[in-house]
C-alpha cells in the first residue's frame, strides 16, 4: 500500500504540477520486448479483456475536461490550471500508448467499446469540474490496485515495466485531483457521493476482471480495502487545510 498523504507533492500548487509533468515527460518509458516469451493462451484469455478496457479508458482526448478547466481558471484566478490539465491528459494518453504497444506486440486488438468506460465518461460529463475530477480520482484509485495486480498476474517483463510506470504516475494523479477538489467546499454529501461512487465502481470492476485480481494476489476483501484506503487519503487531501500556502 503506497502512502498518498505523506508525499511531498501534497505541498504542490499548479505551477509545481506543470514542472512535475514536464519533467516526468522527459523520462518516458522505453518498453523492452527482448526478454518476452510467447504469451500463453491461458494468459491471453486472463488479461485481454481488462487490458483492452483500461487501454481505452486511458485514451480520452479530454475535451470536456479542458473546457471546464478554462472556466475554473477564470473563476478562481488559477491561471496555471489549464496548462497543468493539458500535461495531465498528455501523460494519461502516454499510458494508453504503452498498453497499445504491448497489445500490438501480442496482436491484441483494441476495444471499440467498453461499458465501464462509457459509464465513467457519462458521469464525468454531468456538467461540473468538481464531478469530473471526482470521477477521475475514483478511476485512478482503481488503476492503482489494477496495475499492481496486472503486474503479478503473468510472467511478462515488458508488462511488469509498464505497470511500474503506471503505478509511478497514477499516485501523483490522485494527489493532483485531490488538490483541485480542495478548491471546492467539502460537504458531507460530497464525501458520501465519493464513497458510493467508489463502492459501485470497485464492485463493477471486480465483477468484470476479478480473474486478473485473483491471479495478482488479491481477494475481494484486500481489493476493497486497498481502494477505500486510497479514497480515505484522497478525501483527507481534498480538505483545504491540508495544503500549505505557497
Amino acid at each position: 500500500m503506497m502512502i498518498i498523504t505523506r508525499s511531498k507533492m501534497s505541498q504542490f500548487h499548479y505551477n509545481d504540477w506543470i514542472r512535475y509533468f514536464k519533467k516526468n515527460n522527459e523520462h518516458r518509458l522505453n518498453i523492452d520486448f527482448s526478454k518476452e516469451s510467447i504469451l500463453m493462451p491461458e494468459d491471453r484469455i486472463l488479461i485481454q479483456p481488462s487490458i483492452r478496457a483500461f487501454q481505452r479508458g486511458e485514451a480520452s482526448e479530454g475535451r470536456n475536461l479542458m473546457r471546464l478547466a478554462e472556466i475554473f481558471a477564470v473563476k478562481t484566478g488559477e491561471k496555471d490550471y489549464k496548462e497543468a490539465v493539458r500535461w495531465f491528459i498528455k501523460e494519461e494518453n502516454g499510458h494508453s500508448s504503452y498498453l497499445k504497444k504491448f497489445m500490438d506486440y501480442y496482436r491484441i486488438r483494441p476495444s471499440t467499446k467498453s461499458h465501464l468506460d462509457y459509464i465513467f465518461r457519462a458521469f464525468r460529463k454531468l456538467g461540473s469540474l468538481k464531478c469530473e475530477v471526482t470521477v477521475l480520482a475514483a478511476a485512478e484509485i482503481i488503476a492503482l490496485t489494477y496495475y499492481d495486480a496486472l503486474s503479478k498476474s503473468i510472467d511478462s517483463p515488458a508488462l511488469k515495466s509498464i505497470c511500474r510506470q503506471m503505478l509511478h504516475d497514477e499516485l501523483p494523479h490522485i494527489i493532483f485531483q485531490s488538490y483541485t477538489l480542495s478548491h471546492f467546499p467539502v460537504r458531507l454529501r460530497d464525501k458520501i457521493f465519493r464513497i458510493v461512487l467508489m463502492g459501485c465502481t470497485a464492485v463493477s470492476v471486480w465483477a468484470a476482471f476479478h480473474e486478473v485480481y485473483r491471479a495478482g494476489g488479491y481477494n475481494f476483501r484486500k481489493y476493497m480495502w486497498g481502494n477505500f484506503n486510497y479514497l480515505k487519503q484522497s478525501i483527507e487531501l481534498s480538505q483545504k487545510s491540508q495544503w500549505k500556502e505557497a
